[in-house]
């Protein structure tokens, strides 16, 4: 059976479940799994065929026995470690790109498109997890034929779907999970559930995951005095999430674009919170609309907009009689696109487009070496009729010397008549002139020939580094239109937020006003009603005591 070998720089980590399932799942081809470490018992994801390549002495004989026809990268990274490799054995190389990896972002962009130019010269494959990725690859100057999209797929069966309702007392639990890192939003996740928990006082936020930014992220929670209120539950494995997925009404996912030009493919966590029945929130960053369709599958706000955000948690609170709809729709598109098994058959299929594309290639340097063969004994021939020829011409050269000396011997004998020699000599030398000059034709028809192929190689590689510079042209201007956009983008949202902020502030500001005058007229109407109890009051004293003078007076 032919093999795929699957290159990891390292022990595949607990969220990487779905990099596990890519490598065990697969049917139609064996699996091997190559790096350069040793593996360890202590893994949650452990290999029935792992090689250490460190320890392979003959790497050229393990391919062959192996019989490999890929080698499959789970990162970009990762690619460009095993490249060499490839290179040096002629192996084939599958590269999946899931995020940092295919952007180009300004802040990115000539680091990924410097990388995968070797890449590019060596033929290799891009399996980046959706269009938007498959877009930068474009942009990166990756050829569209070696670019094929592969969606990330979930096991449907531990993600199973239950029907959720808005708990009437207790928690509201809003659930997120990720890797506690700037591209997966969490201060401005933090930021929008402060204005979540000031109308809805039940409401929890949990996060699961561990990360670089998670002392940054306590310090939010800290400052915005949302300790007991935003609770860090840290790492957890596949089968822990999903039993955390039950226990929450909504899941909020705030992907934006990191400082680092850092993006998401299609996280898988929110194609779970689909699977298992949950209004999800999210934002229309990267791959995600892909997944999530606005207002029918889901919610989705602009990135880095706390507001926004904040609106689509509210949306599913102020109306759970949509939940059921919702989530259904959800379910069934990660079904129908997004299931794992669905997706194996898929990548399985990409295999043997690669392996077809290979063959096809190794079939047409045949031919071309078979011509080129051919090319090259025509040559040689051409050279020994030529060498044979010029011996021939020699030969008879050397007859006709021989032929001179026996005239002059024999001339005094009256043998040979000087007019007969004479003929003779110049017959030949007439033949040996035209030899020659023949000769000479050929020589310079050969160099001529040479001079134009050479030309035309010139003018080929000219052509191909106009074109290519034509690529680099067009992918930075495109790079920088797409950094205006941002720049253009990120200012709409700037203002919108800012007139939002001002219109906010002033519903605010109205209704103090409001209450201010409500507790004005308020204290108004009491002072009145108490100077009306007052004038009540002694106007009744008033009374008794004139009534107890006009007793005293009759008495």
């Amino acid at each position: 059976m032919k093999t795929i070998a699957y290159f990891v720089s390292e022990n595949i980590k607990t969220h990487q479940r779905f990099i596990y399932n890519q490598i065990v799942k697969i049917s139609s081809y064996r699996s091997i799994v190559i790096g350069p470490f040793d593996e360890t018992n202590q893994t949650e994801f452990p290999f029935e065929n792992y090689y250490n390549l460190n320890k392979i002495k003959d790497l050229e004989n393990f391919f062959k026995e192996q019989e490999i026809i890929a080698i499959h990268a789970h990162h970009g990274k990762h690619g460009q470690e095993i490249l060499p490799v490839c290179e040096k054995y002629n192996i084939p190389l599958i590269v999946s790109i899931r995020g940092r990896d295919g952007s180009d972002r300004p802040e990115i962009f000539r680091y990924n498109a410097k990388r995968y130019s070797s890449f590019i010269k060596h033929g290799a494959h891009f399996f980046p997890v959706c269009q938007y990725l498959a877009e930068g690859l474009r942009s990166l100057g990756i050829p569209d034929e070696k670019i094929h999209v592969l969606y990330g797929g979930i096991e449907t069966d531990l993600f199973t779907y239950s029907t959720r309702i808005l708990p009437k007392e207790g928690e509201i639990r809003v659930l997120s999970v990720g890797r506690l890192v700037d591209k997966k939003g969490f201060v401005t996740l933090i930021n929008a559930f402060k204005r979540i928990y000031s109308q809805y006082p039940r409401a929890r936020l949990h996060i699961i995951g561990t990360g670089e930014d998670e002392e940054k992220i306590k310090s939010v929670i800290t400052e915005f005095n949302l300790k007991d209120v935003v609770i860090l539950r840290g790492a957890m494995d596949s089968k822990q999430v999903s039993n955390e997925l039950k226990k929450a009404h909504i899941f909020c996912l705030a992907s934006q674009t990191g400082k680092t030009g850092d993006i998401e493919g299609i996280p898988n966590v929110l194609k779970e919170a689909m699977a298992s029945g949950l209004p999800v929130v999210s934002t229309q960053h990267a791959g995600i609309p892909e997944l999530i369709e606005h207002q029918r599958t889901g919610y989705l706000a602009p990135e880095k907009n706390d507001i926004e955000l904040a609106k689509g948690i509210q949306f599913f609170l102020e109306h759970p009689e949509i939940w059921k709809n919702y989530t259904e729709r959800a379910r069934k598109v990660i079904e129908e696109k997004f299931d794992v098994n669905k997706q194996i058959m898929e990548q399985q299929r990409l295999y043997s487009l690669v392996n077809t594309t290979e063959t096809k290639t190794e079939a047409e340097m045949e031919t071309k070496t078979e011509a080129e063969m051919e090319t090259k004994t025509e040559a040689e021939m051409e050279t020994k009729t030529e060498a044979e020829m010029e011996t021939k011409t020699e030969t008879k050269t050397n007859i006709s010397l021989n032929l001179i000396i026996s005239i002059a011997a024999n001339k005094s004998n009256g043998a040979i008549t000087p007019t007969m020699a004479e003929a003779e000599i110049e017959t030949k030398t007439e033949q040996k002139r035209e030899q020659k000059t023949e000769n000479e034709k050929k020589t310079e028809q050969k160099k001529k020939t040479k001079t134009e192929n050479e030309k035309e190689k010139k003018k080929e590689q000219k052509t191909e580094q106009k074109a290519e510079q034509k690529a680099e042209q067009k992918a930075e201007q495109k790079a920088e239109q797409k950094a205006e956009q941002k720049t253009k983008q990120k200012a709409e949202q700037k203002a919108e937020q800012k007139a939002e902020q001002k219109t906010e502030l002033k519903a605010e500001q109205k209704t103090e006003l409001k209450a201010e005058q409500k507790t004005k007229t308020k204290t108004k109407t009491k002072t009145e009603n108490e100077k009306k109890t007052e004038q009540k009051t002694k106007t009744k004293t008033k009374t008794k005591t004139k009534t107890k003078t006009e007793k005293k007076s009759k008495k």
